[in-house]
């Protein structure tokens, strides 16, 4: 709280205001029984800010320092080498007046292991799927929001980021595939759960060989499955 205090944008505007409300809020996303994860709780937290904002107040830039100070004082990061490669976070609006965050890196990739490295592993298509590194680039951006039939968080519009890890299917056909696309995210309320949507990522064909048929239809089918998701 005490960073979130200090915490400006580059025009010298208070990013938070500490009222009762705000206090209540953010020890729900911090104490909350069970514990949510980091994952959860660094969406969770940026949703807790975007509510401070009118519309007509946005863009919203914070740099460095104080977005570093916020993040590793909230402790949503199990690798605290990765806010430091945070150089801004933009809160602007798209097109239709949605809130949009943007976050711009010092470096053209960033690759963050999952789980210590060790990944997430779930049994889908016959074989088993795991996601061990998300993969940003410069200008990732997505929506936050909550459901509209549920207490749960949702984030997606997500751009320039990818899954790395294992991939694929051992049903009618075997399928490899390294990198997809992360497209949504529902954190599912009370639950270490989330309901991710991806979609195999162009960087896929660019890095290993496809047929040119699963070249034409595989960015065009999605896959939603309920897993474990945090980082």
């Amino acid at each position: 709280m005490t960073s979130l205090n200090h915490l400006k944008d580059v025009e010298g505007r208070s990013v938070w205001a500490s009222t009762p409300e705000n206090s209540i809020d953010l020890k729900s996303i911090f104490e909350s029984i069970p514990t949510k994860t980091k994952l959860e709780q660094f969406f969770q937290l940026l949703f807790l800010i975007q509510k401070q904002f009118d519309e007509k107040e946005l863009p919203v830039v914070v740099q460095l320092p104080g977005i570093i100070e916020v993040l590793l004082q909230s402790r949503v990061f199990t690798d605290l080498s990765f806010p430091q490669k945070i150089t801004s976070v933009i809160l602007r609006k798209n097109g239709n007046g949605i809130p949009v965050y943007q976050v711009q890196f010092s470096k053209g990739e960033v690759r963050f292991p999952i789980n210590d490295g060790k990944g997430f592993a779930t049994w889908e298509q016959g074989m088993c799927q795991k996601a061990k590194e998300l993969v940003f680039y410069p200008g990732f951006s997505f929506q936050v929001r909550k459901a509209r039939n549920s207490k749960n968080l949702v984030v997606d519009h997500f751009d320039k980021v990818e899954i790395f890890g294992e991939f694929g299917t051992r049903k009618i056909f075997s399928i490899d595939l390294s990198y997809v696309n992360l497209e949504k995210v529902e954190f599912v309320e009370g639950t270490d759960q989330g309901k991710v949507k991806t979609r195999i990522a162009q960087r896929e064909f660019q890095t290993n060989k496809h047929s040119s048929f699963f070249k034409f239809i595989g960015t065009l089918i999605p896959n939603t499955s309920r897993q474990r998701i945090d980082w």
